[in-house]
């Protein structure tokens, strides 16, 4: 995902979250408490939540990063662009498959981590391995770890390498299918009881 595509989630998630609390409240204010039409505000604001709140997990990771002279540029999601200095990084560690939940079960990833010392400088998933590539280049030692790893393990690993936003979204599927439980109950409550 490129950062200007998660940047436009972000902000439709926000808009759709922020439409449905003001949608829930006007009729609300209008209508009463638990009017018959609030209820598809508050559906609309709790998937905005949900998708904005997994949105701002999942995508602090992904970066548009390319080596530029003596620096890597990182463009992230969420953050500013950042530069850091080629000759502070003491190593490259690629997790080539890092086990993040996606819409059809787990998927991989690749997990970038930069290392200095016993220090985490970055970690990142970048568009394919192009800059691992270039900071080879550019004289960085890299390791490889190919065995299939789940952000808790690269956390334990290498403290910095994996969110602890990651790491509680290792269990999102399971929470995002009782919530739409919970939120197809309500409407049918709501719509059975008329």
């Amino acid at each position: 995902m490129s950062v200007r595509a998660g940047r436009w989630f972000l902000v439709v998630a926000a808009v759709a979250f922020i439409a449905g609390l003001a949608w829930f409240a006007l009729v609300e204010a209008v209508a009463g408490p638990w009017a018959k039409g609030s209820t598809g505000g508050a559906v609309l604001a709790l998937l905005g939540a949900v998708a904005l709140s997994a949105g701002a997990v999942l995508f602090g990771r992904f970066v548009e990063a390319r080596v530029e002279g003596a620096g890597l540029v990182i463009r992230s999601v969420r953050r500013r662009e950042r530069v850091i200095p080629v000759d502070v990084i003491d190593e490259v560690v690629v997790v080539e498959r890092l086990l993040l939940p996606t819409r059809t079960g787990p998927g991989t990833a690749a997990r970038v981590i930069l290392r200095r010392g016993d220090d985490t400088i970055a970690a990142f998933t970048p568009h394919g391995l192009r800059v691992v590539d270039a900071l080879l280049a550019a004289g960085c030692s890299v390791t490889r770890i190919s065995e299939p790893l789940s952000p808790m393990r690269v956390r334990r690993r290498y403290r910095g390498g994996a969110s602890v936003g990651e790491v509680l979204v290792a269990g999102a599927p399971a929470f995002a299918i009782v919530v739409a439980a919970l939120v197809l109950l309500w409407a049918l409550t709501d719509l059975l009881a008329g």
